[in-house]
């Protein structure tokens, strides 16, 4: 009895690392800061049904702190994965160009786009978001994304 609960113990741990690794999971903390050489990819959370009307989605990309380049300014961008294919939504820039966070009591800033129209996008399960610079090399600029979800 005892070596079944310890082999049940262990199918159990290896399962629950199985699907950790095999899943995206939520990230956290330093996992949500993207800058110009590293851009960060999100799980998309709360997958809603499809909306009635247009029939479209959209991706809603929270933003929860900013800082800007010293050396010029960079564009926030969207993509998200169809198939085998990272594909790009959208760009934003963060207005007026300054330094914010939610932790310093600024209010988080909301960014949307649609998805796609085709099978491959209709689904997608993670949201990549990087920096560009536009002037300069955007050195310093970092954003730090609070989540992604589907409306």
């Amino acid at each position: 009895m005892r070596y079944h609960r310890w082999m049940l113990i262990a199918i159990c741990v290896v399962a629950f690392t199985m699907l950790r690794i095999g899943s995206p999971i939520q990230a956290s903390g330093s996992d949500m800061q993207a800058t110009v050489d590293k851009p960060v990819t999100i799980a998309i959370a709360g997958v809603a049904e499809r909306a009635p009307g247009n029939g479209g989605k959209r991706i809603v990309v929270t933003v929860n702190a900013y800082e800007p380049s010293k050396s010029g300014s960079v564009t926030i961008v969207v993509s998200v994965r169809c198939g085998e294919v990272l594909r790009e939504i959208g760009r934003f820039g963060i207005f007026p160009n300054e330094a914010f966070s939610v932790s310093r009591g600024s209010n988080p800033q909301r960014f949307g786009f649609p998805l796609p129209d085709e099978p491959s996008c209709r689904q997608p399960q993670t949201v990549e978001i990087g920096l560009e610079p536009q002037t300069g090399d955007g050195t310093g600029a970092s954003i730090t994304i609070g989540s992604a979800g589907i409306e």
